[in-house]
Protein backbone atom coordinates (compact mmCIF):
# COMPACT_ATOMS: atom_id res chain seq x y z
CA UNK A 1 0.00 0.00 0.00
CA UNK A 2 2.67 2.26 0.69
CA UNK A 3 3.72 2.03 -2.91
CA UNK A 4 1.05 2.57 -4.26
CA UNK A 5 0.61 5.62 -2.20
CA UNK A 6 4.02 6.53 -3.62
CA UNK A 7 3.14 6.28 -6.82
CA UNK A 8 -0.05 8.48 -6.79
CA UNK A 9 1.92 11.32 -5.15
CA UNK A 10 4.48 11.43 -7.47
CA UNK A 11 1.45 11.67 -10.08
CA UNK A 12 0.62 14.44 -8.34
CA UNK A 13 2.00 17.17 -10.41
CA UNK A 14 1.00 15.71 -13.85
CA UNK A 15 -2.76 15.43 -12.44
CA UNK A 16 -2.79 19.10 -11.55
CA UNK A 17 -1.02 20.64 -14.57
CA UNK A 18 -3.63 18.25 -17.12
CA UNK A 19 -0.70 16.57 -18.59
CA UNK A 20 -1.67 13.50 -20.80
CA UNK A 21 0.21 11.52 -24.01
CA UNK A 22 -1.61 12.17 -26.56
CA UNK A 23 0.07 10.77 -28.79
CA UNK A 24 3.11 8.13 -29.61
CA UNK A 25 5.40 10.67 -31.03
CA UNK A 26 5.16 12.64 -28.45
CA UNK A 27 8.30 13.70 -26.30
CA UNK A 28 8.85 13.59 -22.00
CA UNK A 29 8.55 16.82 -20.50
CA UNK A 30 11.36 17.42 -17.68
CA UNK A 31 8.67 17.13 -15.12
CA UNK A 32 6.99 13.96 -15.94
CA UNK A 33 10.45 12.69 -16.58
CA UNK A 34 11.15 13.83 -12.96
CA UNK A 35 7.80 11.94 -11.61
CA UNK A 36 8.46 9.04 -13.38
CA UNK A 37 11.73 9.06 -11.65
CA UNK A 38 10.78 9.28 -8.18
CA UNK A 39 7.62 6.90 -9.18
CA UNK A 40 10.15 4.30 -10.17
CA UNK A 41 12.03 4.59 -6.78
CA UNK A 42 9.48 4.25 -4.60
CA UNK A 43 9.08 0.61 -4.71
CA UNK A 44 13.27 0.56 -3.65
CA UNK A 45 12.90 2.95 -1.08
CA UNK A 46 10.02 0.89 0.78
CA UNK A 47 10.79 -2.22 0.60
CA UNK A 48 14.66 -1.22 2.05
CA UNK A 49 12.29 0.74 5.02
CA UNK A 50 10.72 -2.36 5.86
CA UNK A 51 12.97 -4.63 5.55
CA UNK A 52 15.89 -2.78 7.37
CA UNK A 53 13.94 -1.89 10.63
CA UNK A 54 15.77 -4.56 13.11
CA UNK A 55 18.17 -6.16 11.10
CA UNK A 56 20.48 -3.97 9.63
CA UNK A 57 21.09 -2.71 6.75
CA UNK A 58 23.79 -5.77 5.52
CA UNK A 59 20.59 -8.39 6.14
CA UNK A 60 18.47 -6.10 4.37
CA UNK A 61 20.83 -6.00 1.36
CA UNK A 62 20.72 -10.28 1.47
CA UNK A 63 17.15 -10.32 1.80
CA UNK A 64 16.42 -8.53 -1.03
CA UNK A 65 18.39 -10.30 -3.14
CA UNK A 66 21.08 -7.94 -3.64
CA UNK A 67 23.56 -10.75 -3.27
CA UNK A 68 25.23 -13.07 -5.59
CA UNK A 69 23.36 -16.24 -5.40
CA UNK A 70 25.25 -17.89 -7.93
CA UNK A 71 29.73 -17.56 -9.13
CA UNK A 72 29.72 -14.54 -11.46
CA UNK A 73 29.58 -16.41 -14.53
CA UNK A 74 26.65 -17.75 -13.99
CA UNK A 75 25.11 -14.37 -13.04
CA UNK A 76 26.35 -13.40 -15.79
CA UNK A 77 24.94 -15.81 -18.42
CA UNK A 78 21.82 -15.29 -16.32
CA UNK A 79 21.39 -11.99 -17.19
CA UNK A 80 22.47 -12.21 -20.55
CA UNK A 81 19.29 -14.78 -20.81
CA UNK A 82 17.46 -12.32 -18.80
CA UNK A 83 18.23 -9.47 -21.33
CA UNK A 84 17.18 -11.28 -24.54
CA UNK A 85 13.75 -12.19 -23.10
CA UNK A 86 11.72 -9.52 -23.57
CA UNK A 87 12.86 -9.17 -26.59
CA UNK A 88 12.36 -12.49 -28.44
CA UNK A 89 8.84 -12.00 -26.81
CA UNK A 90 8.65 -8.70 -28.42
CA UNK A 91 10.25 -10.34 -32.21
CA UNK A 92 7.41 -12.96 -31.77
CA UNK A 93 4.64 -10.08 -31.08
CA UNK A 94 6.28 -7.89 -34.06
CA UNK A 95 5.97 -10.95 -36.56
CA UNK A 96 2.02 -11.30 -35.45
CA UNK A 97 1.52 -7.74 -36.14
CA UNK A 98 3.55 -7.13 -39.65
CA UNK A 99 1.37 -10.18 -40.93
CA UNK A 100 -1.73 -8.54 -39.44
CA UNK A 101 -0.91 -5.11 -41.28
CA UNK A 102 -0.08 -3.21 -38.03
CA UNK A 103 3.43 -2.94 -38.21
CA UNK A 104 5.85 -2.33 -41.17
CA UNK A 105 10.12 -2.70 -40.31
CA UNK A 106 11.71 -0.71 -42.36
CA UNK A 107 15.66 -1.12 -41.77
CA UNK A 108 17.53 -3.36 -39.06
CA UNK A 109 18.86 -1.63 -36.14
CA UNK A 110 22.66 -0.29 -36.39
CA UNK A 111 25.34 0.66 -34.37
CA UNK A 112 24.31 4.62 -34.48
CA UNK A 113 21.05 3.08 -33.25
CA UNK A 114 22.19 0.45 -30.65
CA UNK A 115 24.85 2.65 -28.95
CA UNK A 116 22.88 5.63 -27.42
CA UNK A 117 20.27 2.97 -26.36
CA UNK A 118 22.99 1.21 -24.35
CA UNK A 119 24.11 4.12 -22.63
CA UNK A 120 20.77 4.85 -22.15
CA UNK A 121 20.19 1.91 -20.47
CA UNK A 122 23.29 1.96 -18.19
CA UNK A 123 22.46 5.63 -17.02
CA UNK A 124 19.32 4.24 -16.58
CA UNK A 125 19.98 1.24 -14.85
CA UNK A 126 19.73 2.49 -10.96
CA UNK A 127 15.42 3.07 -11.47
CA UNK A 128 15.22 -0.39 -12.54
CA UNK A 129 16.37 -1.67 -9.17
CA UNK A 130 14.28 1.25 -7.76
CA UNK A 131 11.42 -1.37 -9.11
CA UNK A 132 12.55 -4.04 -8.59
CA UNK A 133 13.79 -4.40 -5.38
CA UNK A 134 10.45 -3.75 -4.19
CA UNK A 135 8.67 -5.98 -6.33
CA UNK A 136 11.13 -8.84 -6.79
CA UNK A 137 13.23 -8.59 -3.33
CA UNK A 138 10.80 -7.59 -1.35
CA UNK A 139 7.16 -8.51 -2.52
CA UNK A 140 7.52 -11.53 -4.49
CA UNK A 141 9.35 -13.85 -1.55
CA UNK A 142 5.97 -12.84 0.79
CA UNK A 143 3.82 -14.35 -2.16
CA UNK A 144 5.04 -17.56 -2.26
CA UNK A 145 2.96 -18.97 0.25
CA UNK A 146 0.43 -18.96 -2.49
CA UNK A 147 2.55 -21.45 -4.43
CA UNK A 148 5.17 -20.48 -6.78
CA UNK A 149 2.40 -20.18 -10.36
CA UNK A 150 -0.19 -18.34 -8.14
CA UNK A 151 2.65 -15.84 -6.67
CA UNK A 152 4.19 -14.88 -9.86
CA UNK A 153 0.84 -14.25 -11.83
CA UNK A 154 -0.52 -12.11 -8.32
CA UNK A 155 2.91 -10.27 -8.58
CA UNK A 156 2.49 -9.42 -12.31
CA UNK A 157 -1.27 -8.25 -11.39
CA UNK A 158 -0.04 -5.56 -8.42
CA UNK A 159 2.90 -4.86 -11.04
CA UNK A 160 0.75 -3.36 -13.10
CA UNK A 161 -2.07 -2.04 -10.82
CA UNK A 162 0.74 -0.17 -9.84
CA UNK A 163 1.55 1.87 -13.03
CA UNK A 164 -1.94 3.21 -12.98
CA UNK A 165 -1.22 6.73 -12.30
CA UNK A 166 0.91 6.74 -15.21
CA UNK A 167 -1.22 4.66 -17.67
CA UNK A 168 -4.21 6.62 -16.95
CA UNK A 169 -2.41 9.42 -18.48
CA UNK A 170 -1.86 7.80 -21.64
CA UNK A 171 1.76 6.57 -20.39
CA UNK A 172 1.80 3.02 -22.53
CA UNK A 173 -1.25 3.89 -25.16
CA UNK A 174 -1.32 7.68 -26.06
CA UNK A 175 -4.54 8.90 -27.26
CA UNK A 176 -6.64 5.60 -25.95
CA UNK A 177 -8.93 6.00 -23.39
CA UNK A 178 -8.04 5.00 -19.60
CA UNK A 179 -10.90 2.67 -20.03
CA UNK A 180 -8.97 1.10 -22.43
CA UNK A 181 -5.48 1.98 -21.36
CA UNK A 182 -5.69 0.62 -18.02
CA UNK A 183 -7.17 -2.75 -18.47
CA UNK A 184 -4.58 -3.68 -21.31
CA UNK A 185 -1.72 -2.31 -19.42
CA UNK A 186 -2.90 -4.74 -16.50
CA UNK A 187 -3.06 -7.94 -18.20
CA UNK A 188 -0.10 -6.60 -20.30
CA UNK A 189 2.04 -6.31 -16.67
CA UNK A 190 0.51 -9.56 -15.22
CA UNK A 191 2.04 -11.33 -18.35
CA UNK A 192 5.45 -9.58 -18.44
CA UNK A 193 5.60 -9.09 -14.77
CA UNK A 194 5.11 -13.12 -14.32
CA UNK A 195 8.11 -14.16 -16.90
CA UNK A 196 10.35 -11.46 -14.71
CA UNK A 197 9.37 -12.60 -11.48
CA UNK A 198 10.20 -16.40 -12.89
CA UNK A 199 13.58 -14.98 -14.14
CA UNK A 200 14.02 -13.61 -10.82
CA UNK A 201 13.30 -17.30 -9.06
CA UNK A 202 15.37 -18.93 -11.05
CA UNK A 203 18.22 -17.37 -10.34
CA UNK A 204 17.69 -16.45 -6.85
CA UNK A 205 18.62 -12.36 -7.18
CA UNK A 206 17.40 -9.21 -8.39
CA UNK A 207 19.97 -8.82 -10.82
CA UNK A 208 18.48 -10.90 -13.94
CA UNK A 209 15.13 -9.58 -13.37
CA UNK A 210 16.78 -5.93 -13.32
CA UNK A 211 18.11 -6.85 -16.48
CA UNK A 212 14.97 -8.52 -17.60
CA UNK A 213 12.91 -4.94 -16.89
CA UNK A 214 15.83 -2.47 -18.39
CA UNK A 215 15.60 -4.97 -21.57
CA UNK A 216 11.58 -4.40 -21.99
CA UNK A 217 12.41 -0.54 -21.36
CA UNK A 218 15.36 0.41 -22.78
CA UNK A 219 15.66 -1.97 -25.93
CA UNK A 220 12.43 -3.82 -26.39
CA UNK A 221 9.77 -0.58 -26.55
CA UNK A 222 12.06 1.86 -28.84
CA UNK A 223 13.71 -0.41 -30.94
CA UNK A 224 10.36 -1.01 -32.04
CA UNK A 225 9.84 2.34 -33.24
CA UNK A 226 13.39 3.07 -34.44
CA UNK A 227 12.64 0.26 -37.41
CA UNK A 228 9.60 1.09 -38.43
CA UNK A 229 8.82 3.19 -41.22
CA UNK A 230 5.80 4.93 -39.59
CA UNK A 231 4.83 5.88 -36.29
CA UNK A 232 3.92 2.98 -34.36
CA UNK A 233 0.59 2.22 -32.16
CA UNK A 234 2.01 0.98 -29.04
CA UNK A 235 -1.35 -0.78 -28.56
CA UNK A 236 -0.82 -2.95 -31.55
CA UNK A 237 2.67 -3.32 -32.14
CA UNK A 238 6.01 -3.62 -29.23
CA UNK A 239 6.25 -5.22 -26.51
CA UNK A 240 3.30 -3.68 -24.58
CA UNK A 241 0.55 -4.17 -27.41
CA UNK A 242 -1.78 -6.70 -28.07
CA UNK A 243 0.13 -8.90 -30.88
CA UNK A 244 2.85 -9.63 -28.16
CA UNK A 245 0.19 -11.35 -25.95
CA UNK A 246 0.03 -15.03 -27.49
CA UNK A 247 3.90 -15.10 -26.62
CA UNK A 248 4.04 -13.74 -23.39
CA UNK A 249 0.79 -16.03 -22.27
CA UNK A 250 2.97 -19.03 -23.78
CA UNK A 251 5.51 -18.39 -22.15
CA UNK A 252 3.84 -17.98 -18.68
CA UNK A 253 2.01 -21.28 -19.65
CA UNK A 254 5.77 -22.95 -20.04
CA UNK A 255 6.25 -21.45 -16.21
CA UNK A 256 3.90 -22.79 -15.44
CA UNK A 257 3.86 -26.48 -16.71
CA UNK A 258 7.79 -26.69 -15.28
CA UNK A 259 6.09 -25.30 -11.95
CA UNK A 260 3.87 -28.31 -12.40
CA UNK A 261 6.89 -30.70 -13.50
CA UNK A 262 9.12 -29.59 -10.26
CA UNK A 263 6.04 -29.96 -8.31
CA UNK A 264 7.08 -26.24 -7.53
CA UNK A 265 3.42 -25.52 -6.81
CA UNK A 266 3.42 -26.89 -3.04
CA UNK A 267 2.98 -23.60 -0.93
CA UNK A 268 6.77 -22.20 -0.29
CA UNK A 269 7.92 -19.02 2.03
CA UNK A 270 11.56 -19.61 1.10
CA UNK A 271 13.85 -18.65 -1.74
Amino acid sequence: MISFAGAWIAMIPLWIDGFRRSDPGQGTPPVAAVCMILMMLVPALTAFGLTVRGRGPRAAVRLLGLTRATPWRHEARSAATALAIPLALTAAGLALATAVGWYAPAHPPGPGTLLPLALSALVSLPLYFGEELGWQGYLLPRLLHLGRTRALLTGGAVWGAWHVPMTALGGSYPGRSPLLGVPVAVLTATLLGTVIAAVRLSTGSVWAAVAAHLSLNEFALPLTGDISGPVVDPLLAGPLSITTWPASALAVLAIWLANRRRGATTPRTDL
